[in-house]
């Protein structure tokens, strides 16, 4: 006859394989969705740098998505850079934002996150779009620093916010 205790730890070993172990791959890919016909308003946003779970994805022009990336799965926000109007990504147009949400991928998935106006944020949003806060800032900053963006206190004195 098996002890109850030994048996509720061998069903723990089955059930949870990956703990203290490996963490598993997941695979993710960033499509830039700011010319979405559903969405009230498309910015002119060309994503210039993106990261998401610390794994770079590079530049991906409106309506276009990324080559697929393996990564550790886990909970993160997408970090960028992105330019208004400019594909060619001068400094002078860029400006960092991130996603609204952490987004999730796990084991095994297989997942494309669209970036678009309901689910971003930046350092000077427009009516109805939440500012982004202090540490995804910063972690866009010292991601890419040669955009040469503005601290925190003074980020809607970036170049882009200015009207």
């Amino acid at each position: 006859m098996s002890h109850p205790v030994a048996s509720a730890v061998a069903l723990l070993v089955l059930v949870f394989p990956a703990c203290g172990g490996d963490d598993g791959v997941a695979h993710v890919a960033i499509h830039n969705d700011f010319d979405n016909p559903q969405m009230a308003s498309n910015p002119p946003w060309t994503i210039c740098n993106s990261s998401y779970l610390g794994v770079e994805l590079g530049k991906i022009e409106i309506g276009k998505t990324s080559a697929e990336v393996q990564l550790t799965p886990g909970l993160d926000h997408v970090l960028m850079v992105a330019a208004w109007a400019d594909p060619a990504c001068s400094p002078e147009h860029c400006l960092p934002i991130a996603t609204r949400n952490e987004e999730e991928v796990v084991d095994g998935q297989h997942r494309t996150i669209a970036i678009n106006m309901a689910n971003h944020q930046g350092p000077c949003p427009p009516q109805g779009i939440q500012p982004i806060p202090a540490a995804l800032y910063d972690r866009i900053l010292a991601l890419w620093p040669g955009y040469g963006f503005k601290p925190y206190a003074e980020r809607t004195k970036n170049p882009q916010c200015t009207p």
